[in-house]
Parts: structure tokens; C-alpha cells; sequence
């Protein structure tokens, strides 16, 4: 009577593997030249207005920048004396459609210093926003937030170099934004 080899089974299990991983890696490289054959993007641009479309199969996505959106309009208060750290807003409205399904809303971000102590400002924060949910970080940093409708709000502040560092931030529907 003959013994069978091992060898043999473990090299048609090996060959099977990789035919399985041939395969994958096909139906993914397919995938990848449907989806970029199919997708769209629109980059428009009226005076200071901008415009990105992304069009792909299952949906699209509007991005629209914007330059000038002030903390305050979301609810916020800047902290009295603070200096605007980043001269551009780094603000976004977004808008997704997909299926029979539109989704809208807006990033804004925005970073203040001031030469305060981070307790001095953390109790002008905890004053005007006494019902924010407040949570202290690693490293020092304070962060306070607040959600309601699935609008979130923060204030995270921190220490560097001697100043006391004011992130403001919101994300939710531009209605509230």
C-alpha cells in the first residue's frame, strides 16, 4: 500500500489561494476603472465663489468653500481680546444626494490666542456655555461641546507658548450653521 504525499495537498491548497487572490484582485481593479470611468468632478469658479461636483454612480457631492463665516453665527462667543490665529475660516458647506436622499451641512473652524490664562478663559466659556458638556484632555487641553439636533458645537482650548489657544468648531445643517 502506497502512502499519499503531503506535498501534493498543500501545494493545491497553496494554488487555490492564490487563484482566489488573482480573482480578488481582478474584481478589483474592474471596480476601480468602473468607478473612475464613471466619476465626475466639476470644479467651478464665479468671481469669489467656488464650486466642487463629485459625481459618481450611487450619488453626487457639492462642496462649497467659504471665506468669511464668523463663529458667532453658529453660537460661539469669541473670547473678548482674542486674536484670529488663521486668517482663513477653514468653513465648508456640503451637500450629498444620493439615491432619492439629500443630506446638507457645514464645517466651520476657526482658532483664536490670547495672552490669558487657559483658567481665565475656560471660566468665561464655562459662563456663557454652562449647559456644554465639559471634558479635560491629555496634555492640558479643556474641551467643552455641545449637541443638539445632531448640530455639534466645540470649544477646545489649550496652552503653548505662553498663550492660551481658542479652537472653535462647529459641523451641522447649514439652517443652523
Amino acid at each position: 500500500m502506497r502512502r499519499r504525499s503531503q506535498s501534493g495537498g498543500i501545494i493545491g491548497i497553496f494554488m487555490g489561494l492564490v487563484a482566489v487572490a488573482m480573482v480578488g484582485f481582478f474584481c478589483l481593479v474592474i471596480f476601480g476603472l468602473y468607478v473612475a470611468h464613471n466619476v465626475r468632478v466639476e470644479h467651478t469658479r464665479n468671481g469669489s465663489d467656488e464650486t466642487v461636483l463629485l459625481d459618481t454612480p450611487v450619488g453626487s457631492m457639492k462642496v462649497r468653500p467659504h471665506q468669511r463665516l464668523d463663529p458667532k453665527a453658529v453660537g460661539i462667543p469669541i473670547y473678548p481680546g482674542a486674536v484670529r490665529e488663521d486668517r482663513d475660516t477653514n468653513a465648508a458647506s456640503f451637500e450629498f444626494d444620493f439615491d432619492s436622499r439629500h443630506k446638507e451641512f457645514s464645517v466651520l473652524g476657526a482658532e483664536y490666542t490670547t495672552s490669558d490664562s487657559i483658567d481665565r478663559v475656560r471660566n468665561f466659556y464655562h459662563q456663557e456655555l454652562p449647559h456644554w458638556m465639559i471634558s479635560k484632555s491629555r496634555h492640558g487641553r479643556f474641551q467643552m461641546e455641545y449637541t443638539e439636533d445632531g448640530y455639534k458645537r466645540f470649544v477646545v482650548l489649550s496652552e503653548r507658548h505662553g498663550r492660551t489657544r481658542i479652537g472653535l468648531a462647529s459641523v451641522g445643517e447649514p439652517a443652523s450653521n
